[in-house]
C-alpha cells in the first residue's frame, strides 16, 4: 500500500524532546553567552575563575565552584592532550582548558551556542573547533580524544540511548571522561529544587547514581565522588553582582556549613549529598 498523497509524518519523542530542548538553549545563549567573554583573554580567565571554580564559600560568583575546582584537580595538567568539551554550550570550559595549552573540540546540540563559543575562540586568537552536533551521533574518528570533559552535561544526555556508547567510542584506550553534576538521591533536596530549577523544556533529566552507572556500562571503570549535603542550601543564598573590578566576599557562615558537611561524609552519609564528579575510564 501507499502512504496517501499529504499525509504527514510523526516526529518521534526523541525528535521532539531534542527539538524543545535546543531552542530553549538556543534562547538562552543568545540572551546572556557573549557577556560571559570580557574583552581579554586575561579577563576571561579571571571571570572563569570566579564564576566556575571558586568556592562558594569563598565569594564564588556561583554555586558550583567547591566541586568544579576539585573536578580541574582530578583531570590534572591538559598541555597537549586531545580535549573535548562534551555538550560545550558556549565553550566557557574548553576555552579555559585551551589557554592552559589542550588541543580542545567541543560540540553541543545547540548551534547559537556554538556560534558563541567559535566568536569567543577567535576572540582570543585560540585554535578551537567548537561545533553544533548530537551527542547520539558523534562523527569523531573512534579513539579521538585523551579526555572528555563536562559541566552539568550528563543530566542532559542520559536519556538517549546512543550517547554513552558514541562517547566510550571517540575516547582513546584508557582515555578517561570527567563531568560535575547535581544528583537527585535525597528527596529533602530534590523539593527545594523545586524553586529553583530550570523550565522543563531546558532538557534536564533528575539524574541519580542508578543512572550514573547505567550511563557507564561501555566504559571499564565508573567513580562517582559525591560531595555536599547541608551546603545545597547554597542554592537559597543570593549572588553577587559579576564585577571583575571588587574583590570576592567570603562567605563564613557557608564555611561553617561546608565543615560539617565534610563530617556528615565521615559518618558515611554520602548518598544523601546533591553533588558528584563522575569519572569513567575507557
Amino acid at each position: 500500500m501507499t502512504r496517501a498523497s499529504g499525509a504527514s509524518t510523526r516526529t518521534s519523542p526523541v525528535s521532539a524532546l531534542k527539538a524543545s530542548e535546543m531552542v530553549w538553549h538556543d534562547n538562552w545563549y543568545d540572551q546572556n553567552a557573549r557577556k560571559e567573554f570580557p574583552e581579554s583573554a586575561a579577563e576571561f580567565r579571571e571571570f572563569f575563575s570566579r564564576v566556575q571554580l571558586e568556592p562558594f564559600c569563598n565569594g564564588g560568583w556561583a554555586y558550583w565552584g567547591d566541586a568544579r575546582t576539585e573536578m580541574m584537580r582530578l583531570i590534572g595538567n591538559v598541555r597537549g592532550l586531545r580535549v573535548l568539551d562534551y555538550g560545550c554550550g558556549s565553550g566557557q570550559l574548553g576555552i579555559y582548558l585551551s589557554m592552559l595549552g589542550a588541543e580542545v573540540s567541543g560540540f553541543d546540540l545547540s548551534p547559537k551556542g556554538i556560534e558563541v563559543a567559535n566568536w569567543a575562540a577567535q576572540r582570543y586568537g585560540l585554535r578551537c573547533s567548537f561545533r553544533a552536533m548530537d551527542a547520539e551521533e558523534l562523527d569523531y574518528p573512534a579513539d579521538s580524544f585523551d579526555l572528555v570533559v563536562g559541566f552539568g552535561v550528563l543530566h542532559h544526555v542520559v536519556k538517549y540511548p546512543k550517547s554513552a556508547s558514541h562517547l566510550a567510542r571517540v575516547l582513546k584506550p584508557r582515555g578517561r571522561a570527567i563531568f560535575h553534576e547535581t544528583l537527585w538521591d535525597n528527596p529533602l533536596i530534590n523539593l527545594a529544587r523545586r524553586w529553583t530549577v530550570p523550565s522543563q523544556d531546558a532538557g534536564d533529566t533528575h539524574l541519580t547514581g542508578g543512572a550514573i552507572e547505567e550511563f557507564g556500562a561501555p566504559f571499564a571503570v565508573t567513580k562517582v565522588h559525591k560531595r555536599h549535603i547541608l551546603y545545597m542550601l547554597k542554592r537559597f543564598a543570593n549572588l553577587p553582582t559579576r564585577d571583575l573590578s571588587k574583590p570576592l566576599a567570603s562567605r563564613p557562615f557557608w564555611k561553617a556549613i561546608r565543615a560539617i558537611d565534610r563530617g556528615l561524609m565521615c559518618l558515611g552519609l554520602s548518598r544523601f549529598c546533591g553533588e558528584a564528579i563522575v569519572a569513567y575510564q575507557k
